[in-house]
């Protein structure tokens, strides 16, 4: 099983990290492609396809907070994971990565941040519905998968003895 997780710092990407964790937990083989996606318009990049040195870096510097929290908790749970960051349209750009990667679901949260004052993922997560041909499992707010919360991830409760 492959879930894509598309992250981007927020609470309710970790929820939904949270959960694709859960889903994961008895299934050894399992893994996560951590997804950060981000328009050009969100990184402050103009339209004109060259970048320069700068717009790289700024681009590098949002990846890395988008993800840094996602990639911690996947290495403590311990489980296998790649990070896969992407400039482009936002669901188009799932859907694209989620073929690439041959993945078997898509867990999400249903409210992101953005950097224009709160991104809502609910018009993404729908657009994302539409988009693909494999299961996408919402995590509303306020969402917990039994016994993981996502403040701290017990190894024990991922993987049961």
């Amino acid at each position: 099983m492959l879930i894509l997780v598309p992250v981007d710092g927020s609470a309710a990407a970790q929820r939904a990290l949270t959960y694709a964790l859960w889903l994961m937990h008895d299934r050894p083989k399992a893994a996560i492609v951590l997804l950060n996606v981000q328009t050009r318009d969100m990184i402050g990049l103009s339209d004109i396809d060259v970048q320069t040195e700068t717009e790289r870096e700024m681009a590098s510097r949002n990846f890395a907070r988008a993800t840094r929290s996602a990639i911690k908790v996947c290495k403590n749970a311990g489980v296998r994971f790649q990070v896969r960051t992407e400039i482009g349209p936002i669901c188009e750009t799932i859907d694209r990565v989620a073929r690439e990667v041959r993945a078997d679901q898509i867990v999400m949260g249903t409210r992101g941040l953005g950097r224009l004052g709160g991104l809502l993922l609910g018009s993404i997560a729908t657009g994302v519905i539409h988009m693909v041909q494999i299961p996408v499992t919402l995590v509303k707010s306020g969402s917990h998968a039994r016994g993981v919360t996502d403040i701290a991830l017990d190894r024990s409760t991922l993987h049961p003895s």
